[in-house]
């Protein structure tokens, strides 16, 4: 009997050694895949492509359950403008990159588990697409749901799903086209991605 209270005492240590400590601080290196979003205008709309999601971020442990966290996230992808009536206005000058850096809370919920941990984050910050009309910052914020699950004492895997938007995303040109009339690009128009993806996360202890 002694021997096996021993030994689940040894097994409950080293689980507790699995879990965050208010002060702690983790690297965050993201991926994830984006779908697709329309942003509409009055006689024409952009169409920003899916494609891969990349990023990094650094996570602050205020509370062994609570963290605050600064993160920058880009996206590689083509947003082509088209009439329509289908006919595109920018062929072979649609590349762009989706661009944002947030400031975000994270909470975590403990289960029976200490390797696995529920979480949800909501994050608020600036963004842009550097094809834009504008390339100028707009503001932005982002959800996120997911489980972290810690693979060792300093290594976790996040997997996550998230939602993220940047408002008046497009600028406000407004060009003829001769026998055509004049296209107006969105002007007050917002980006709305919603994207599933997973992060690895290091864990430094303080």
């Amino acid at each position: 009997m002694k021997k096996l209270v021993l030994i689940a005492g040894i097994f409950l240590c080293a689980f507790g050694a699995k879990a965050q400590n208010q002060g702690d601080i983790s690297l965050d290196l993201y991926g994830g895949y984006t779908f697709q979003d329309k942003i509409y205008a009055d006689a024409a709309y952009v169409a920003v492509k899916d494609g891969f999601q990349y990023g990094a971020g650094i996570e602050f442990y205020a509370r062994s359950t609570k963290s605050i966290e600064l993160k920058y996230l880009r996206m590689d992808t083509k947003t082509p403008i088209y009439r329509f009536n289908g006919v595109q206005l920018n062929s072979g000058d649609d590349s762009s990159a989706i661009n944002y850096v947030l400031i975000a809370g994270n909470n975590y919920f403990p289960t029976g588990n200490p390797k696995v941990l529920p979480f949800a984050g909501l994050g608020l910050g600036v963004g842009w697409a550097s094809g834009d009309q504008s390339t100028s910052a707009r503001f932005a914020w982002d959800l996120k749901a997911g489980v972290k699950i810690k693979t060792s004492d300093s290594v976790s895997l996040k997997l996550q799903a998230y939602f993220q938007t940047i408002w008046a995303s497009y600028g406000s040109d407004a060009v003829f086209y001769p026998g055509y009339g004049t296209v107006y690009y969105p002007s007050d128009a917002s980006l709305y991605q919603f994207g599933l993806g997973a992060a690895i996360s290091f864990d430094f202890k303080h």
